[in-house]
This record gives C-alpha cells, sequence and structure tokens, in this order.
C-alpha cells in the first residue's frame, strides 16, 4: 500500500496522508501517552473537578502507535459522587478524542471521571478506566467530601515524553548524618536511605551513591583519624525493589583521609512505582568507620548521597 509523506500535498485524485498515517507519524515521535503541557486537576466547591487548559498525546487504540495530539482548552468534568461516610476512594481523571470514524457522535475532546471502590485501604480503579483515554491525574477523596477541593493529587501524573528524552534526576535522598558508623555488627545488614520514584515508561536508570568516610578508633570515636591505627572497611550496595542491583555493591576501605567515595550502577527497570536504598554493612577487620557531613571554612563534605538519574528509553 503507498503512503504519502506528512507535508506533501494531495495528488490529482486527493491521495494524500491518510487519518491513520498521520496517527502513526505522531506516534513514532514519543515514548508514551500522557500530558504534554498543563491540564492541571483541581478541586472545586462542589463535585465537579476542574482540569486546565493543556494538550496531551493520546493512544486510542491502546499502545499500537496511532496516536493523536488533544488539545483540551480548560473546563470541568461531570460531577462525582460525594465521598462515602466512612471509606476514602480514589478518581481517576482522564482526556479523551472522540473520533467519527470510529462511531462516536462528536469529533471533541473531552474529560471524564472513573471512580473507585471506597475501601479503608483504596486502589487506583485503573482498570476501569477507558481503554482509549489519557490518564491525567488520581484524586484522593477522603471519606464524606462534599465538594471536590477536599481531595488532593496522588502525585503520579501521567507525563508524555519525547521518544529518546531523559526525565532528569527522579530522587536524592542526603541523609547528613556525621559520626560512627551504627554498623556495629560485622556482616550484619543496615538498611537505609528508602527513596521512591515514578517511570511512565520502561527506562534505562544510573544509581549514584557518594559518600564521605574514613578511619576511627572503635574505643574513642570522638576523635576520627587522630587516633585510627588501622585502616576501616564497609560494605554498600544498591538494592531495588528489596533486591540487591547485580554488579551494584561492593566493599569501600577508607584510612586516615577524609576520601570522597563513588558507587554506580545502570539497571533497566519497567514502568510504575519503584523503591531504591542502601545495604550497608561492616567488614569484620580494621578500625570503625565515620562518616564526615560538614561544612567548613575550607571545603563543603555533603552527607552520604542517593540519587536515581533516568538515562533514556529501555531498549531489548
Amino acid at each position: 500500500m503507498a503512503t504519502t509523506a506528512l507535508g506533501i500535498r494531495p495528488d490529482g485524485d486527493n491521495q494524500g496522508v491518510s487519518p491513520s498515517v498521520h496517527r502513526h507519524i505522531i506516534s513514532a515521535q514519543w515514548n508514551n501517552d500522557g500530558i504534554i503541557q498543563g491540564l492541571g486537576v483541581t478541586g472545586r466547591s462542589d463535585l465537579a473537578y476542574d482540569v486546565g487548559a493543556g494538550t496531551a498525546l493520546i493512544q486510542p487504540d491502546g499502545q499500537s502507535g496511532e496516536a493523536v495530539l488533544a488539545y483540551w482548552p480548560g473546563g470541568q468534568t461531570e460531577a462525582v459522587a460525594a465521598g462515602n461516610a466512612g471509606l476514602p476512594r480514589y478518581d481517576v481523571i482522564w482526556l479523551r478524542a472522540h473520533d467519527l470514524d470510529k462511531g462516536d457522535s462528536d469529533n471533541h475532546v473531552v474529560v471524564g471521571v472513573t471512580q473507585g471502590t471506597p475501601a479503608a485501604d483504596p486502589d487506583l480503579p485503573l482498570d476501569q478506566v477507558p481503554s482509549d483515554v489519557v490518564r491525567l491525574t488520581a484524586m484522593y477523596v477522603p471519606a464524606g467530601m462534599t465538594q471536590t477541593s477536599s481531595c488532593t493529587t496522588t502525585g503520579a501524573e501521567r507525563w508524555a515524553m519525547p521518544y529518546g528524552a531523559s526525565k532528569g534526576l527522579l530522587g536524592r535522598n542526603v541523609r547528613n548524618y556525621e559520626g560512627p558508623a551504627n554498623m556495629g555488627d560485622g556482616g550484619k545488614d543496615y538498611y537505609e536511605q528508602d527513596t521512591t520514584f515514578f517511570l511512565p515508561t520502561d527506562r534505562l536508570i544510573e544509581l549514584r551513591f557518594t559518600a564521605t568516610a574514613c578511619a576511627c578508633m572503635h574505643s574513642n570515636p570522638s576523635k576520627p583519624t587522630e587516633n585510627a591505627t588501622e585502616m576501616a572497611c564497609w560494605y554498600a550496595g544498591f538494592q531495588l525493589d528489596g533486591k540487591d542491583v547485580e554488579g551494584g555493591g561492593g566493599q569501600f576501605q577508607v584510612s586516615r583521609a577524609w576520601q570522597q567515595l563513588h558507587l554506580n550502577a545502570l539497571v533497566s527497570v519497567p514502568s510504575g512505582w519503584h523503591t531504591v536504598r542502601m545495604r550497608n554493612h561492616r567488614i569484620g577487620w580494621g578500625e570503625n568507620v565515620y562518616f564526615i557531613a560538614r561544612t567548613d571554612s575550607q571545603q563543603t563534605y555533603p552527607g552520604r548521597t542517593l540519587e536515581i538519574w533516568d538515562r533514556g528509553v529501555s531498549i531489548g
């Protein structure tokens, strides 16, 4: 079947870019559907939600590669039910592009709401959201809600990302503690710096850990470096969703000098919510580890820093 490139005029038989080809071209430029600009959702003094003006990428046929770009001028959703007397719920607000070729009565862009089931620990009603929409956000509806101004967003807005683009810094956790390590038992694991982040699609991420440390005596940790007669060593490693990251850990050996130490790892991570943390334990020889976190007249020594960086699309 012959196709026509976008930007080329139709021929004498009025054959040009079909809606399907146009959608494929749009889709190829984006990694996923979602918000491009605007479309913020806020509560009101009644039972509707306000959706600000903005543009989104919608995959009306799921993720089949036929996307449309939809602009919403701003407006409100239909009214939702008041909150359950004793149980909270979630509402999911979405944007849809009507299509006359697919049986819709018009070709308008509309907003809508899928209401969840009230529960003590409610779930997002994602399985009830229509498949031909783009989710804008989810709102937490407290028990007894009578106006949506009392609802709060979950912060999990779905953003469209140009193909190959990076989201940059996804999370940063700094532990500004200075003093001897609390890893008294050699080999016993200590978990710290839990950091949660969200990925709209499968991504390649880089985990980075930096610390400044030296050795100190077990019996007199108040004078780091001064009394240390041996080196000190501890293990630090990344964990993703409670499991060690392959190749993402190692032993760090420190002396009397204040040494800055670095650890990093690249890992492919599926879309959704994830948690990264550090797993630490002291190696059973030498002096104790002493962490540095201070600013003096000559230099700044940041605390132990865990960072999560997006490095682009995960392919293969």
